[in-house]
């Protein structure tokens, strides 16, 4: 039996936070460097080796691919360990760019180009991050391990990984005798591109934003823990913290997605609001987002537009931020992509008309909005087509 080389040494039961797989047993310095200053477990092994090796596979967190070293040679081997690790519900990283996989074959598989090492780490944490929730469900659902049949275990893994993609959503609502909100969360499949949060700052602020990742399956699923992850609200520093404006909130998120340069799925659309709950005084900012709507009492909805592209495409990208003052009946709707077509379109003036069934339900308390929205959706003859839908509304008591 080949021993696996380990840097540190570490007790065969413990996690890996990495498992590099390269076409020689030597690790990068700059590679080593990032890895040891975050702390991370890892170990290495030749593709020569690894058939020789034995593995426990849920010890092991993120598996990392020298890419560079697939050639048309070993591209077979290298298939055989991809997919071991693809069915064993690992998150995959090869890193560096190759013709000689296609990534759309597999569920767990992402790219980093070889820019900077340290564009790893992240991918690394949030990978890890899904993976022991993934054992975790694993080890309390024994169905799990007797799913051989291939569509069965698709079918459980992205079971695994909407569940675990739950857990990244807010359990509770900020409500108060102010505001009351209601959310509707409807992927199309199990796991969803659309990931949330509403989440109260101080005494009075709540941040909220709705961010969709675009892509499908597994890889967008991923990156909506990344966009969690990466989003930064509140910043405390001592005994004093500081409060980011949306446009901060965007620009931030957007430096760290185009600074992972992520393919497959390297893509997302943001909409971030900040609410003082005291003025109630909203201020919010978007990245390629749906406008969002404010339905006013008496007055036709209104989208309230700013500028923004889609996050991770341009370094520095501009951003605009803007604000309202929200009043008593006033009801703001934040929804992804998927909602659009039960809203309203773009019609041959370019200007956006709301479908008529969407007006009729607008003046209803967010609660009853939120129930005749979700009927809408489940009476559409398309719905085997519809992408993710998520939905939150505020309104103001």
């Amino acid at each position: 039996m080949v021993e696996i080389l380990t840097k540190p040494k570490k007790n065969a039961a413990d996690f890996i936070d990495a498992l590099f797989i390269f076409a020689d047993d030597y690790l990068r310095p700059e590679i080593q460097k990032v890895i040891d200053y975050e702390n991370l477990t890892w170990q290495i092994v030749d593709l020569a080796k690894f058939s020789e090796t034995e593995f426990n596979l849920e010890t092991i967190g993120t598996a990392v691919i020298d890419a560079e070293s697939i050639t048309d040679s070993n591209q077979e081997k290298w298939l055989e360990i991809i997919e071991l690790l693809d069915r064993a519900n690992i998150p995959t990283v090869l890193y560096g760019n190759t013709d000689n996989i296609n990534i759309d074959k597999f569920e767990m598989l992402n790219i980093i180009e070889k820019n900077s090492a340290r564009q790893i780490i992240p991918v690394i944490k949030i990978s890890n991050v899904y993976r022991k929730k993934i054992i975790d469900i694993k080890n309390n659902n024994s169905d799990v391990s007797a799913k051989d049949n291939h569509a069965e275990h698709l079918e459980t893994q992205l079971k695994m990984a909407g569940a675990v993609q739950r857990d990244f959503l807010p359990q509770t609502l900020p409500d108060s005798d102010k505001f009351k909100w209601a959310i509707t969360f409807m992927p199309a499949d199990w796991v969803s591109g659309d990931i949330y949060d509403i989440t109260r700052l101080d005494e009075q602020h709540i941040g909220f934003y709705l961010s969709d990742a675009v892509g499908h399956s597994m890889p967008a699923a991923l990156l909506t823990m990344f966009l969690k992850q990466a989003i930064l609200m509140r910043q405390t520093i001592g005994n004093e913290y500081k409060i980011f404006s949306p446009l901060e909130v965007i620009d931030n998120l957007n430096e760290k997605m185009f600074a992972q340069h992520l393919s497959g799925c390297q893509f997302a659309t943001s909409c971030y609001c900040l609410l003082n709950t005291q003025t109630l005084n909203l201020s919010y900012c978007r990245a390629g987002h749906p406008y969002p709507i404010l339905i006013r009492k008496n007055n036709p909805p209104q989208q309230l537009q700013t500028r923004g592209s889609l996050l991770g495409v341009f370094d520095n990208a501009p951003f605009e931020q803007a604000s309202v003052q929200l009043q008593s009946g006033d009801k703001l709707l934040l929804y992804s992509d998927g909602a659009e077509p039960f809203i309203g379109a773009v019609d041959d003036n370019q200007s956006f008309r709301f479908d008529s069934r969407f007006l009729d339900i607008t003046g209803l308390p967010v609660s009853q909005l939120k129930s005749e929205f979700e009927s809408l959706i489940r009476q559409d003859k398309n719905s085997a087509e519809r992408d993710d839908i998520t939905l939150i509304a505020l309104e103001i008591l």
